[in-house]
Parts: C-alpha cells; sequence; structure tokens
C-alpha cells in the first residue's frame, strides 16, 4: 500500500482480522531500547566501509523502509532494510548534484541515537558513524523518532471500532492523555543542554552531532526533521482511517496530539542542531514538514506516508512500512535538501 484510501472496509471476516491482530498486538511497532549512554568509539576506522564523499546516516525514514527491494545483506528480519532505489540518500545522488556524489548509506530501521555512536548491546553492527573519515564531505541525517517513542506511540494509538476486534488491538483511544509526560520528556532529553533530562536509554543529540563532526571534519551535516504525519482537519467523527485493509482508526483528537508531538520533536532537534552549531559543528537543519503540507494522513491531499500496512503472510501480520514513507514521500525528503552547493 502506498496511500491510505477511504473506502468501505469490511471485506474480510472478522475471524481473519481477529487471527491478523492478535498475531501483531503489543509487539508490532516496538523497538529494543538502546545501551545507557554508550560512549563514542575510540576509532571511527570506516572498516567494511567504503571511502565516500556522501554519508548518509540515520533511522528508517532515512534507510527507506518499506520501499523493497532492499539492498542485500539488509533484508533479512531485523536488518536495516535498505531500499536499494527509492531512499532519499540514493534519490539525491541519482540528483547528479555534487554535493550528494558517491554515496554510502549506513541508515538503519529502529535506529536511536545512541547508535551513532556505538554498538547495540548483543549485535555486532558497527556504530554509524564508523562509515565516516577525514575526506567524507556531505552528511545526512534523520534520526530521534524512535528516541521520542513514535514507534510505541503508533501502536498505542491505533484502534479499532468492531467489537469483535477490539480486545485484540493494541491500542485506543486516548493515547493522548496516557503517553503525554513519557513523550515529551523523552523529546527533551535527545534535545541535550543543561535542563534536559537524563534518560539513560535517550543519547543527546548535540553529542552526537560533535562526534560526527569529529569523525568527518570537513563535512557539512544536514539533519532533517519529520513530517507531521496527520493532516490538521479530521471530519470522520471515527477519526483517522489509518488501514484499507482492517476497521483501524486515530480518533482526531490523538491524532491532533501526535501532530503536536511531531512538530515539538522537530523543534527540538532544530534546538540540538543549533547547540551543536555553537560548539563549532557545521550543521544545519533542515524541515520536511513544510514539504509535506496536505500529503500527511487523512490531509487535504494525497497522503506520502503509508498508515497502518499488513504484510500478505498467513496469517497477516504488520509490516514495518507502516507509518512511513512512500516513494513519493522519500522524494519530498530529497527535495527539502540543498542540493546547489556542500558550503
Amino acid at each position: 500500500m502506498t496511500a491510505v484510501r477511504r473506502r468501505p472496509l469490511f471485506r474480510r471476516s472478522a475471524a481473519a482480522l481477529v487471527a491478523t491482530l492478535a498475531v501483531t498486538a503489543g509487539t508490532a511497532l516496538l523497538e529494543q531500547p538502546a545501551e545507557a549512554h554508550p560512549k563514542p568509539p575510540h576509532s571511527t576506522s570506516p572498516g567494511h566501509h567504503k571511502v565516500s564523499g556522501y554519508v548518509a546516516l540515520g533511522d528508517s525514514y532515512a534507510s527507506g523502509e518499506g520501499l523493497a527491494p532492499f539492498v542485500e545483506g539488509t533484508d533479512g528480519p531485523g536488518e536495516c532494510h535498505r531500499s536499494a532505489s527509492q531512499s532519499y540518500p540514493v534519490r539525491l545522488t541519482d540528483s547528479r548534484k555534487r554535493a550528494f556524489d558517491d554515496l554510502t548509506s549506513v541508515a538503519c530501521s529502529g535506529a536511536v541515537i545512541a547508535d551513532l555512536v556505538a554498538t547495540r548491546p548483543n549485535t555486532t553492527r558497527a556504530p554509524q558513524l564508523a562509515a565516516l573519515n577525514r575526506k567524507t564531505e556531505t552528511v545526512t541525517l534523520t534520526i530521534g523518532g524512535n528516541d521520542a517513542g513514535f514507534r510505541l506511540i503508533f501502536g498505542d494509538c491505533v484502534y479499532t471500532p468492531a467489537p469483535e476486534l477490539a480486545p485484540v488491538v493494541p491500542g485506543s483511544p486516548g493515547c493522548a492523555a496516557r503517553d503525554d509526560l513519557v513523550v515529551s520528556t523523552r523529546i527533551a532529553a535527545l534535545t541535550g543542554g543543561r535542563n534536559a533530562p537524563d534518560l539513560p536509554d535517550v543519547y543527546p543529540l548535540p553529542d552526537a552531532l560533535r562526534a560526527i563532526a569529529a569523525a568527518a571534519p570537513r563535512a557539512k551535516i544536514y539533519v532533517t526533521g519529520y513530517p507531521k504525519i496527520f493532516g490538521a482537519k479530521i471530519t470522520n467523527p471515527l477519526g483517522c482511517q489509518v488501514s484499507d485493509q482492517a476497521p483501524l482508526f486515530v480518533t482526531a483528537s490523538d491524532a491532533a496530539w501526535v501532530r503536536s508531538k511531531a512538530m515539538q520533536l522537530n523543534k527540538g532537534i532544530a534546538s540540538a542542531v543549533t547547540k551543536a552549531r555553537r560548539t563549532g559543528v557545521n550543521a544545519h537543519y533542515v524541515d520536511v514538514a513544510g514539504t509535506f503540507r496536505g500529503h500527511n494522513l487523512c490531509d487535504r491531499k494525497s497522503p506520502w506516508l503509508n498508515g497502518v500496512v499488513l504484510n500478505p503472510t498467513n496469517p497477516p501480520s504488520f509490516s514495518q512500512a507502516s507509518f512511513h514513507p512512500t516513494a513519493r514521500g522519500q522524494q519530498a525528503f530529497a527535495h527539502s535538501l540543498p542540493t546547489k552547493s556542500r558550503r
């Protein structure tokens, strides 16, 4: 599915939908926590990574989650899921602008800020900044959504009005009241700063940006924000319909709250970039929410984001493509990046 379409939903039997949702409830949208404030590695040698003028870092929004085929070696369960042709880093390279020549992407689905600077416990995946070196000239970075808890939010906010499905749907109306304090605290923690909360599993973004700059001292670093996810005006009394395969919704009030948290996250990322710049880091915040204007879920134009996507398995399961940019959304990310010069 590349867009959430509004149409009648009950095309499958209630029993089939129960089987679908029972398999995926509760865990489908969660990520494992990161190590408590890991330290950057002493060496930033590229190791198995090639020397590259342009390095893409970040999470699933940068890797192109949901846009198969994926690069060989990143396509299995629990892997990084780097789109071979449709992620915004690939599209930037295809633009033939000199600043984005010779791409190396280490963006990874599920990544948190700590994954930029350290190896996550129980994995062998190198820190993402290991792909950087003194020859790196351009870095793009999309990170912070998983640190803020957005994947958990979507699991908690999605509900169904169908009584026979309600017991197995992970979310319910009212996620705004349940989750606001936790999400707001996590966003504040990732911004860093003297008064920011100190959470053991949230690595401050300004510190990560300084580590990136130390590993690639010549590079200009572009740090993107995120779309607002939902449109501003949802008129359906059930809320925003987030699936065309099952009766799944997010209430209008909860969607407005998610939208406000996305805006808060963007302000936090921009603030972190400002903090890093004050210490000499050549980092620049890139707004993408404006580019997505009118194209969020249940917005006035066709969405550039997926809602809940179900895998065609037996029984079906939630796809990791859920709530990720479509191919057109990845193109919107690419269009948000300045492409005229490096400096």
